[in-house]
């Protein structure tokens, strides 16, 4: 007489069942992870699965030859690539401020948003470092206002200038302080103009510094796997407000340090906005103009500038390309004094 044999779920029913579930239920976190399901945490961090597996076996090599590193916060060079807003973005936005469709990014060799180097010798470089308010990603290129600002001092003073759009969505004033030392410094740039506020903000009032660990975002980093979180790990600590803003300070006064030591004029922005309910935000406005004046630098003074309107901001803080113009617009004639003032002085 044949005996049947039991497969594995007839042997173990409930173990069987309980580890399906378990496997069903990382899987879905996993996907939560890498924004297929949504992007709360991977909102610049779009991974298809060859990007996947190239990560996993980047990581292990990482592990077994490298170790720890440095991350340099950037967009790849050399990539085109078509950025679309997601639905769950549009919804919180003005009522039809930015059309759902898709957006080119384009880079160049270095890794700054195009058109950068129009140029092969220009007479000025002109570089700009901050987060998603100058990377300005929902808007067509040639309506980004570092793109702008080149083309208007070219007509204005007659000369060959590449702007270099260094945006890059979340970054902080060190994740540009890295892009300076890694890959701005060696253009040997006439000028760098700098604008953090909100995501110092962000990251300072959650963190309490900005050397926190277990983020995409990190600063030193180890390898990454799917379920890496793109925001901050959760925290209990509690800010102080003097401490983070001297923090801020710091930053703003090492960007200036480095720059002229290395011949580079410095130039501070301070953020445009349309925030009403907090005066912290605004006070980092204030450390903007007052390390500025202490340190002998040029304030453009954007929050001063550009009126608080939905003409011009589809949200808080970042541009239609209406504003993105008016910026452009500002930013050509404080720049354009100082570059026909240096001229002279040479």
């Amino acid at each position: 007489m044949v005996q049947d044999k039991e497969n594995i779920f007839e042997k173990h029913p409930k173990k069987t069942l309980g580890l399906i579930i378990l496997l069903i239920l990382a899987a879905f976190y996993g996907l939560c992870s890498i924004k297929f399901i949504n992007n709360q945490y991977t909102e610049f961090e779009n991974k298809s699965i060859k990007t996947i597996l190239h990560q996993y076996y980047v990581g292990k090599i990482i592990d077994n030859n490298v170790g720890r590193f440095i991350k340099l916060r950037e967009h790849r060079p050399n990539q085109e690539k078509f950025e679309r807003p997601t639905r769950n973005y549009i919804k919180h936005l003005e009522p039809n401020s930015v059309e759902r469709k898709y957006y080119r990014v384009a880079t160049d060799k270095h890794g700054f948003i195009g058109p950068s180097e129009i140029h092969e010798n220009p007479d000025y470089k002109i570089v700009f470092l901050g987060g998603s308010t100058t990377e300005c990603l929902y808007m067509d290129e040639q309506h980004r206002f570092p793109y702008l600002v080149g083309r208007q001092l070219e007509k204005t003073l007659n000369k060959k200038v590449n702007s270099y759009n260094g945006g890059v969505s979340a970054n902080e004033s060190m994740h540009s302080l890295n892009i300076l030392m890694n890959k701005v410094l060696p253009l040997q740039p006439n000028i760098v103009v700098f604008m953090h506020n909100i995501n110092d903000l962000v990251i300072l009032r959650s963190q309490t510094t900005y050397w926190y660990t277990d983020s995409l975002k990190s600063h030193v980093q180890a390898s990454k796997n799917i379920f890496t979180r793109y925001e901050f790990p959760p925290t209990e600590k509690v800010y102080d407000e003097a401490k983070i803003t001297e923090e801020f300070r710091r930053n703003l006064r090492t960007f200036i340090a480095i720059c002229r030591i290395r011949d580079i004029q410095p130039v501070l922005m301070t953020q445009a906005n349309r925030v009403k309910d907090d005066a912290l935000y605004h006070r980092f406005n204030d450390v903007i103009r007052e390390v500025g004046k202490n340190e002998g630098v040029l304030v453009i003074d954007l929050a001063q500038s550009i009126p608080a309107s939905k003409d011009y901001f589809y949200d808080s803080y970042h541009y239609t390309a209406s504003g993105a113009q008016l910026a452009a617009d500002v930013i050509t004639k404080e720049l354009e004094k100082r570059l026909i003032d240096s001229k002279a002085a040479a």
